[in-house]
Parts: C-alpha cells; structure tokens; sequence
C-alpha cells in the first residue's frame, strides 16, 4: 500500500507534483483511494430482476452467415422460417415464472397486406414504444433514425416479408465488443387483437421497428430482459461509435453542455435524455402487463423513469425576450404525453417568433410526443443525457474529429495472475495487464502546442451467453502513468512515488469507461482494472487520435 496523505485518483496535477514523481527514494509518497460506484436505476427496471453470472462464452443470439445460408437453403418450398432458439412461445417474451395465454404470434403479411422493412426510409417518428419498459432502446433507434442509412446497416433493407424471395428470415446487425455480428430471427411477431404488443411503427405497414427490438430481445434472452437499460449501451450496439453519459447534478457548467449538446446535433452525434423515477413505489409493468399503465404523465406532461430522444437543439430570437436556448425532445410513445410548460406546442410565447425561424424550426403542433422546452426547464426536468458520435470527440465540441489511428486490444483479468483490482493496494495493481502507449508527434491544431489528443476507453465483455442470466457487470476504470522504461512493466514503487497522467475516473460498472486528454510526446502505460481484486472478466481497450500511435501489451 501506499504512505502519506491520502489523495484520490484524479486526471490533472500540478506540474510540480508530476516532477517531485520521476523516480523514488527520498520523493514524496503517493497515496491514492480509489472509489467505486453503482451504475444508477433507469426506472423502467421490471419487478423482476434477472439474475447474473460471470460470462462464460458470449455467444447468445450470435450466428454466422454460413449458418444463414444453410437455414434459407433448406428450407422447403413456401415453408417459413421458425427460430427454435427463439420461439414463438413464452419463454421469448419472459424470463421469469409469468405466463401470457392471450399472445398470439403473428408474421407481417398477417397484419398488412403488403408489409415492408421500410416505408419511404427511415425516421425519428417511425418509432412508437408498445407495453414495455424498453424506451433506452426505442429512444436510441429513434436517434439514429435521424441517419437512415446506419439503421439500414443494423435492419438491412432488401429484406421482403411478402411475395418473390419471402422466407420468414429474417437478419439484423449489432455491434457487439469490438465488431458487427449477425442475429437471425423469424419474424412472427406478439400481438394481441392483431395489434403488435411492443414496438411498432407509426405506419402499419411499416416493420423495421418491431423486427429490430425481437432482434435486440433475442441477443438479451427475451422481451422482458429488455426492462431497464442504458441509452448509451444500444446507441453503441447500433453504430460501433462512442457514447458518454453525463449526470446533470455533476456538470456545473450548464452553458458549456449546451454548447455541446448544440454542436453535436449539428454535427449527427446521436442524443437522449432520461428522467429518474421519484415515486418510490414497486415497479408492476409485469404484473399488470403493461408498462405504460405504471407510468404516468406528471403536472408538466412528462413520465418519471422514461428515456427520451433529443432531436433537436436550437436557439431563437424572441421579439420580448431575446435570445432563448430551446431543446427538442421526443417521448417514444409517440401520444399526446408531451411537456405542457413554456414553449410546449400551445405555448402563446411562440407568436413572438419570426415565420422563418419556425419554418427552419420545423415546428408542428401534433399529438405526436415531440415538443419543444427551453433549455433551463430541460436541465431541470432530466437526470441524464447521453451522447453518442460514430467516431471520437477529441476536442469535446460536438464534432468527430479526423482519425489518424485507431487501435484495439483485447485482454483478461485472470485470478491469482492479472486480476489485481484498484490502487487501494499498489501490490496487487502492479498485477493488472499494461499496455504501452506511444506517442510520437504533437497535434498543435487540436490540443496546443507540444501536445497530442488521445481518447481511451476501456469496455468489459458483455455478450450474454445463457437466456436466463445476464452479465455481471464488473466495477472498471483504468489509469494512465508515463514511464521512462518503455519495455518495463510499472511496479508498486512507481505508483508509491508517481501521479496518473490521467484516469477513468471512479470504478463503475458500465459496459464501457472513456476518458479525453492531452498527452505530450512519450510513453505511457495504460492499466484496466476492477475495482476489487481477483474478479475474472475480459475487456478491450480502445484507443483513438488524430496522429499516429502505437499501443501494444507489456509483457
């Protein structure tokens, strides 16, 4: 263990400290205490929880497109596919001991006579949320609905559900820990009454929505383990890109989060916001079998414990009040729950702006669970926003920024060898897996002069591998030390007597940590970690920048 005064980990130090902490001896001690802690409730969370395990093989849901070709080739004529990993009964709809009698499972051309994938492409408003509390996914497809083209490559769009070429298969795609993998569904889909239960489209012709959650059920072990979960977990399973999570009571600075927020949206980054459930009472969507009955409105339109897309940020002249800051928001719903306060669609404060403004606004006033609010109210009224870009963010403002290298390294947290946990005990660190970054040249155009930008994230296995337990999910962080000795593994000396170049930040257990900085040209050893020693995991670190780099695993 460390000696001295106890300090916690953190990114920035004085310069001073970082030269008192080249070496050892008579420098002073470093005492860094980690802390770790829980991802928060998303409030759609059932009243069951599904149990979990350490991962085993990961491979849930997960086919090659060998295995594609033999189902499609061997299927009789005019027979339909049926997914026996994935049937069309109750243990697709729920983990837990419910029974449903009343589901029928019906195929597309039973509901439409002409169904398709896609009617005229892709958009925000062709998502509507059914009864079940899976509104962090419905939130992100409609996100990044706003680029039709990325949801085409998770629902491919030559795909039929009727006629010439119609087997009943149907494929989508998902990111899933360092690359695109195939889920192979048929497409008989829950209704009651003829109508779909859970996701649908706002057209009823229309699929895509309803095929993409069975898809997501499918890789998650069924419908109702899709209860409760993180936005920027399904806006990375659906694009491969980045996404951060931003606690408003942590970010003190309002403006400059508008900033972003704006100049994200501007940019295609891909957002949404949730807001945290107050009403202390059990959740009972499973019991009364649908989520929306748990879940009001409150006095302002909006539902506590809900996710919702931003789909829009903007800023207007009013004639009385000036400039004001406005975000559009968009309940997946898709009804008339929507924020009735200031500039909701009947607010009078719109007549003080101009035509043109609304007209670039694209304004309308639809019961269609979209709706404007200042930007004041929205901080006030949501917990979260999260935002995801396809490539990294150096700079922080909105825009992916040039790539000169992107590298990925796989590792394990072995027992007894490499599952050293946090610098609580520096002894035990010292065992965690190092990987030697090296940096090169300086970036002057994005970070300043003599320094280079560089984004590491650092994400723990995470495909499922059995229906009825899911992942546990490992409290992670990393820190970053610069070394002197390139081709030496850092001892416990070093972090004795040396600070972080940069962190993580506090141990959480996400799917996946990030962190920004600007480094100078050197080397740098980068260390995954658990927050508690000896718990087994894989994980991958990710490392972006604009200049050339080298990354590789010291042995």
């Amino acid at each position: 263990m460390g000696c001295g005064v106890s300090r916690p980990g953190a990114a920035n130090h004085p310069d001073h400290d970082r030269e008192l902490s080249n070496g050892t001896g008579s420098r002073p001690p470093v005492t860094v205490t980690d802390e770790a802690t829980e991802k928060p409730k998303t409030g759609e969370e059932g009243a069951f929880e599904l149990p979990e395990s350490d991962f085993v093989d990961g491979r849930l849901g997960i086919v090659e497109a060998e295995t594609i070709e033999h189902l499609r080739n061997n299927l009789a004529v005019d027979e339909h596919y049926c997914d026996e990993d994935f049937p069309a009964d109750n243990t697709s709809l729920f983990f837990s001991s419910r029974v449903d009698p009343d589901v029928e499972w019906k195929r597309p051309y039973e509901l439409h006579e002409n169904p398709k994938v896609f009617v005229d492409g892709a958009s925000r408003r062709d998502v509507v949320q059914g009864a079940l509390g899976d509104c962090w996914f419905l939130s992100s497809c409609a996100a990044i609905a706003r680029k039709p083209k990325l949801i085409e490559k998770v629902v491919p769009s030559d795909q039929v559900l009727v006629g010439e070429g119609y087997t009943g298969l149907v494929v989508c795609w998902f990111w899933r820990f360092g690359e695109w993998v195939m889920v192979c569904i048929d497409d008989r889909l829950p209704t009651k009454d003829d109508k779909l239960i859970f996701a649908r489209g706002d057209n009823p012709q229309e699929f895509w929505v309803a095929l993409v959650e069975k898809a997501y059920a499918k890789l998650h072990g069924s419908y109702e383990a899709l209860e409760g979960g993180q936005s920027m977990d399904a806006l990375v399973d659906m694009t491969g890109g980045l996404a951060e999570r931003y606690d408003m009571e942590d970010v003190p600075d309002k403006d400059n989060l508008y900033k972003l927020l704006l100049k994200s949206s501007m940019n295609g980054a891909f957002i949404t916001a949730s807001r945290k459930k107050n009403d202390p009472r059990q959740f009972v969507m499973l019991r009364d079998g649908d989520w929306r009955l748990a879940y009001k409105t409150d006095e302002n339109g909006l539902v506590e414990g809900h996710a919702y897309t931003v789909s829009g940020v903007a800023s207007v002249i009013h004639e009385k009040l000036g400039i004001v800051r406005l975000v559009r928001v968009r309940n997946p719903w898709a009804s008339g729950a929507e924020w009735n306060g200031d500039w909701c669609d009947s607010d009078d404060k719109w007549d003080g702006v101009s035509v043109s403004q609304l007209s670039k606004l694209g304004r309308t006033q639809q019961e269609d669970g979209e709706f404007w609010m200042s930007y004041q109210d929205w901080c006030n009224q949501f917990e979260e926003v999260s935002v995801c870009t396809i490539g990294p963010d150096f700079d922080h403002n909105g825009t992916v920024d040039r790539i000169g290298q992107v590298q990925a390294i796989k590792g394990e947290w072995v027992v007894g060898v490499s599952a050293g946990g946090s610098r609580n005990d520096f002894d035990k660190f010292a065992t965690n897996p190092q990987y030697l970054l090296t940096i090169t040249d300086p970036d002057t155009e994005e970070s300043g002069e003599g320094r280079c930008s560089i984004l590491v994230g650092l994400m723990q296995e995470h495909r499922r591998s059995h229906r009825h337990t899911s992942v546990k999910m490992l409290q992670i962080g990393f820190v970053i030390y610069k070394t002197q000795h390139p081709k030496c593994r850092l001892s416990p000396a070093h972090f004795c007597h040396s600070y972080e170049e940069g962190t993580s930040g506090t141990y959480i257990n996400f799917r996946e940590v990030l962190a920004r900085m600007e480094l100078e040209p050197g080397h740098y050893v980068i260390i995954p970690a658990t927050f508690l020693p000896d718990c087994p995991g894989h994980f991958m670190v990710r490392v972006y920048s604009p200049k050339a780099f080298q990354l590789k695993k010291i042995t």
